[in-house]
């Protein structure tokens, strides 16, 4: 009796904390589709481009498909995973780029190269992530702005993150990110993608208020990191980028501004010193079961940059980017939404003598997005 009274009550113990422990698995994810006529891709209108009409998988938000969970640990602690994957749902391929050849030379998006990461949540000292994970400067931008993730109609992302100096990836693979809990509404986050013998590595931060109406936040990334694949990037430059948001929502209206600043420094081989600076201003205001949008966002820069050729995305020297659009709600899942754009650029392009050509082009589609 001595020997068997504590190991029933080892399994007693052991039995209660497996039915104590809660876990569950939700699969998730978002259809786009936007039918439209486009001029120029979303790197930038060059000269020679002309008007298209494409169907497109993604406007408003680019396409995926995931998969998240969590395990109730107790004591407040949880394991928490997301898997997620880019859809083209307009070929149905997998992954927002194939392969590019030079002088990028990156290989095609990985299958879960939207998210791909394992972590601990603590509701009282934060969470700790590792993976492949979004970076700070790319949720400090689509969390902040009236296009939200928008990569196609997006004035903010269209000039920060799409093509142009800072191609430093929307999400950096064999990272690991702190974030930490609120205080009082006020939350930051530190990340560091290790190099891998890949060049120096990522770092990035980002520091944020949201509390009522008011919303702040301010984010600082470092990128030596030389990509492999189109989800690291899509350049092997030192680019280092601050940016500083801000809302405030009127109810009636709610306004959106960020400044900001892309300090490119080439690579060892070939080092640059050309510095962008970035500006936007945006607004969404509700209007019968949805929204109207607009937004204008502007990168330039007084430095000279390394001329292209005249084929290549136009901006380097300056874009700007305008967008109107209407989005309608016809469930809490489901929108259907009209935009129009217009794309402007200054480029330094060869042969030499360079020269500034600039270029523009006005874009619009129509499109349905699904939420699930």
């Amino acid at each position: 009796m001595n020997y068997k009274t504590p190991l029933a009550a080892m399994l007693l113990v052991s039995t209660s904390g497996l039915a104590m422990a809660q876990s569950s698995v939700t699969m998730y994810g978002l259809v786009d589709a936007t039918l439209g006529r486009f001029k120029g891709a979303a790197t930038g209108v060059n000269a020679l481009d002309q008007s298209v009409t494409r169907l497109d998988g993604g406007g408003l938000s680019t396409s995926h498909l995931g998969f998240r969970g969590t395990e109730d640990l107790g004591g407040g602690l949880n394991a928490i995973f997301d898997l997620s994957a880019f859809i083209r749902n307009d070929t149905g391929e997998v992954g927002r780029s194939d392969a590019i050849g030079p002088p990028v030379n990156v290989g095609a998006d990985p299958f879960f190269s939207r998210s791909s990461w394992v972590g601990l949540a603590s509701r009282d000292w934060g969470t700790l992530r590792v993976g492949n994970i979004t970076t700070l400067l790319f949720l400090n931008s689509i969390t902040s702005n009236a296009f939200a993730d928008s990569t196609v109609f997006g004035p903010l992302n269209l000039v920060t993150h799409i093509g142009g100096p800072q191609a430093g990836g929307t999400a950096w693979t064999n990272q690991a990110t702190y974030d930490s809990p609120s205080l009082s509404g006020v939350r930051f986050s530190v990340a560091r993608s290790l190099p891998e013998g890949q060049g120096g590595g990522n770092t990035g931060a980002r520091l944020s208020y949201d509390q009522g109406p008011l919303a702040a936040s301010f984010a600082w990334q470092s990128v030596k990191k030389t990509p492999l694949t189109f989800a690291d990037g899509t350049t092997p430059n030192h680019v280092k980028t601050w940016m500083l948001g801000g809302s405030y929502d009127f109810s009636a209206v709610k306004l959106f501004a960020h400044v900001g600043r892309i300090q490119n420094n080439g690579t060892d081989a070939a080092p640059q010193d050309v510095g962008y600076r970035v500006m936007e201003v945006s607004a969404a205001m509700p209007v019968g079961t949805g929204r109207f949008l607009a937004g204008y966002a502007v990168r330039k820069t007084s430095d000279t940059p390394t001329p292209v050729p005249g084929t290549a995305a136009g901006g380097n020297v300056k874009r700007a980017v305008l967008t109107l659009g209407y989005d309608h709600y016809l469930s809490k899942r489901t929108d259907l939404y009209a935009v129009v754009m217009n794309d402007r650029t200054e480029t330094r392009t060869l042969p030499a003598p360079p020269s500034i050509v600039k270029a523009s082009g006005t874009s619009f589609g129509f499109g349905i997005r699904h939420r699930f």
